[in-house]
C-alpha cells in the first residue's frame, strides 16, 4: 500500500470514530451539573483502596517499567512538559503508532480529548492515536500522555478485536474499576507529578478529615496541588468556559488523587 492510499485509510478510519463517539456524546453529553457531581465524588473517593483493588504492586511496577523503557525513560524523575503537535506525531511514530489531530471545538466534540485504537482492533495493522486539537495545550498533552500509556501496556492488557480506547470528559470514576484504563491514568500522574515533587506536596499528617464535613472530605494537600499544577501547565480556570473549566478540573483532580495514592500505597 503507497503511503498516500495508507494516510487516507487512517484519516478515513479517524473521522469514522469521531463520528461515532460524536453522535455518542450528543446522546449522554453531560450538563454541567453532572460534571460537578462526578468532581464532588472524585474528592470522596477511596483512591487508595481503588488503587490496591485494581493494580498490585507488581502490576504497578511492571507497568513503570514497561513505560521508562518504551516510552518515557524519565518518567517519574521529571514533569512532563507541554509539547506540539509535529512533536506528538514525531513520539508516536517512533512508537510504531500513527497519529492523527481532529479538531472538534464544538460542544459534543470537546466532550472527546482522543482516542487509542490497537492493533488488535483487527481495523489497522499498525496503532492509530487521535487526539482533539481542540483543547487547552495541558489537556492535549495528557491526553497524548494517556493514549501513549495505552499503547506501551497494550501487551499486558491486549484481547483480540477490542475496542477504541476514548478519553471522555467525564467518566474518571469507571477508570477506577478498569485496570486498562487504570494503569494509562497511573502513567498521566507520574508524568505530572514526579516523585521528588509528589513527596513534598503530599502530607498525609496534614490531611485529615472530619467525617460528615463535605468541605474536608478534600485533602488539603491534593487541593492545593490541582491549582498549582493548572498554574504550572498555563491552565486559567477563571477565564476559561464553564464546561472546559468544570472537564479540566475534573482531570486534575483524578490524576493527582490518584498520585497521592500512589505515594501512599505503593511509595512511587
Amino acid at each position: 500500500m503507497t503511503v498516500k492510499k495508507r494516510i487516507s485509510r487512517i484519516v478515513g478510519l479517524t473521522a469514522d470514530i469521531v463520528k461515532t463517539a460524536e453522535a455518542a456524546s450528543n446522546v449522554h453529553e453531560p450538563a454541567p451539573a453532572a460534571i460537578t457531581d462526578e468532581i464532588r465524588r472524585l474528592w470522596s473517593r477511596d483512591y487508595g483502596y481503588a488503587l490496591r483493588c485494581g493494580l498490585s504492586r507488581a502490576e504497578l511496577h511492571e507497568i513503570v517499567r514497561t513505560a521508562k523503557r518504551t516510552a518515557w525513560p524519565h518518567l517519574n524523575d521529571e514533569a512532563v512538559r507541554l509539547g506540539s503537535m509535529k512533536e506528538f506525531a514525531q513520539r508516536a511514530s517512533a512508537l510504531g503508532a500513527d497519529f492523527r489531530i481532529a479538531k472538534m471545538p464544538w460542544p459534543s466534540g470537546l466532550a472527546v480529548f482522543g482516542f487509542y485504537l490497537g492493533k488488535d482492533s483487527g481495523l489497522e495493522k499498525r496503532p492509530l492515536i487521535c487526539l482533539n486539537g481542540a483543547h487547552h495545550p495541558a489537556a492535549v498533552a495528557t491526553a497524548f500522555l494517556h493514549e501513549v500509556g495505552h499503547h506501551v501496556t497494550a501487551e499486558l492488557f491486549s484481547t483480540r478485536n477490542e475496542m477504541v480506547q476514548m478519553s471522555r470528559q467525564t467518566g474518571y470514576e469507571a477508570h477506577l474499576n478498569n485496570p486498562r484504563e487504570l494503569a494509562a491514568d497511573v502513567l498521566v500522574s507520574l508524568g505530572l507529578y514526579p516523585r521528588n515533587m509528589a513527596s513534598k506536596i503530599f502530607d498525609s499528617t496534614r490531611d485529615r478529615r472530619i467525617p460528615n464535613a463535605e468541605d474536608n472530605l478534600k485533602s488539603p494537600s491534593a487541593a492545593k496541588a490541582v491549582l498549582s499544577t493548572a498554574r504550572r501547565y498555563g491552565l486559567d480556570f477563571e477565564s476559561l468556559p464553564d464546561r472546559k473549566r468544570l472537564q479540566y478540573q475534573a482531570g486534575l483532580i483524578h490524576f493527582t488523587r490518584l498520585r497521592q495514592a500512589l505515594l501512599d500505597e505503593y511509595g512511587y
